[in-house]
């Protein structure tokens, strides 16, 4: 008996440990992401924001935020992401609707590079701090 109970006991604790493993998928990735550089249709565009950055939780959830200068309401949206083979796919979701954005992930950098109705907008943000797992 004092046998069987060890083994269980060996057996929930593999559980626990796979269980919060699992819920931070993205420990090493974690953190804040400010944007250095911002460029629209190739022309420097970072003195247009007080501040843009994506912060990237250990759960594979995130926050997107950015204030533009001189403005006094700021953009703010919680999302998912997941990263694999150098991309980050991040999605917003609202109500029925979601959008899935995908973007370079190199070398801990998030780099975004797309063309929205022959506007190109090119952006570069580096983690500035790390987070805890979440």
């Amino acid at each position: 008996m004092k046998n069987l109970s060890k083994i269980i006991v060996v057996l929930l604790l593999a559980v626990i440990v796979l269980a919060f493993v699992g819920c931070t998928p993205y420990a090493k990735e974690a953190g804040v992401y400010e944007c250095y550089e911002i460029k629209v249709n190739g022309i420097d565009a970072m003195s247009q924001f007080e501040y843009y950055r994506i912060t990237l939780n250990a759960d594979g959830t995130c926050i997107v935020e950015s204030k533009n200068a001189g403005q006094s309401s700021a953009y703010k949206a919680e999302a998912t992401f997941s990263i694999e083979d150098g991309k980050i796919n991040i999605v917003t979701r609202q109500g029925a609707a979601s959008v899935t954005e995908t973007y370079d992930y190199i070398d801990g950098e998030i780099i975004m590079d797309a063309t929205v109705q022959n506007i190109t907008m090119y952006a570069r943000f580096a983690r500035k701090t790390d987070q805890s797992a979440k």
